[in-house]
């Protein structure tokens, strides 16, 4: 599927799930891409959702567009529901997808029906503790110099083309064991490296378009958020530490959080029908 902004250019999108049913707006990670909306297409169907997943600016298929804040991708989200012709939709983010997911709840509230958070990536400025090494260096590199983070994660992406064992083994290397597990399956693996290939075939522009918007001011305040949220998080997770879904769940107001014991930040993603669950009603008052 694809989507015309005003300009012309084109937001590539992939749909997965029942046809006809609600409409689930999946924001990807970092260095990622809408092919993640097919890890989630079994379990969207069995729950009645329809999972539409744009490529961010200038990432996989999507035509490059500049973003001063990352708040201004909403522009793009909301493009999208149009052309559904979806009114309302839940909103759900992975990852460093979830701050995408958070502003499109925090900006258009009369058109998100419920916000899920999994694994969600903080503001700059948030606790690193807990997370791996090589993770916190890549933040910083991404502070001061998104360009070259971007530029190296392409390199990485080049390596999984040409050796995807290679590839799996170095990006692997700081994961816990429960992590390193679900990325040997298969199910889990051939997706994962589909998914990070395609992020970069315009270039790295894009994925380095991501971290900086990442690493600044967000542009809108989690705090402002008011439709049902829920949060889900692996307390084994190294990649975005535990802390960061805590602080989500203290200022998006009504949050539930959700710790998944034992779970990493890619092997959470098994449990896909229970990150899928619809949330409890909206209270009185709030926009459907």
């Amino acid at each position: 599927m694809e989507v015309r902004r005003g300009d012309g250019s084109v937001i590539a999108c992939e749909v997965a799930g029942a046809a006809g049913a609600t409409p689930l707006l999946l924001c990807h990670g970092l260095a990622d891409s809408r092919l993640s909306a097919h890890q989630f297409a079994e379990a969207a169907r069995a729950l009645g959702w329809r999972v539409v997943a744009p490529d961010r600016p200038g990432t996989g298929g999507t035509d490059p567009r500049r973003l001063r804040r990352l708040v201004d991708w909403v522009e793009d989200a909301a493009l999208v529901l149009d052309a559904l012709g979806a009114g309302s939709a839940a909103v759900l983010g992975i990852s460093a997808g979830g701050p995408f997911a958070a502003a499109c709840a925090a900006e258009m509230p009369g058109r998100v029906r419920s916000l899920t958070l999994v694994a969600p990536l903080g503001p700059p400025g948030w606790p690193t503790r807990g997370m791996a090494s090589g993770e916190r260096l890549s933040l910083g590199v991404a502070r001061n110099a998104p360009a070259f983070g971007g530029w190296f994660l392409g390199r990485l992406a080049a390596l999984a083309r040409r050796s995807p064992r290679l590839f799996l083994r170095l990006a692997t290397s700081e994961l816990p064991a429960v992590d390193r597990r679900a990325l040997d399956q298969p199910g889990l693996r051939d997706p994962f490296l589909a998914s990070y290939i395609e992020a970069f075939r315009r270039g790295s522009r894009g994925v380095a378009q991501d971290l900086r918007v990442l690493t600044r001011p967000w542009g809108f305040r989690l705090g402002s958020i008011q439709v049902p949220t829920s949060i889900h998080h692996g307390d084994a997770d190294t990649t975005v530490p535990p802390r960061h879904a805590h602080l989500f769940a203290e200022v998006i107001p009504g949050a539930q959080l959700h710790i998944h014991p034992g779970h990493g930040h890619f092997s959470i993603l098994g449990a896909a029908q229970e990150l899928l669950a619809r949330p409890p009603p909206a209270p009185a008052g709030t926009p459907e």
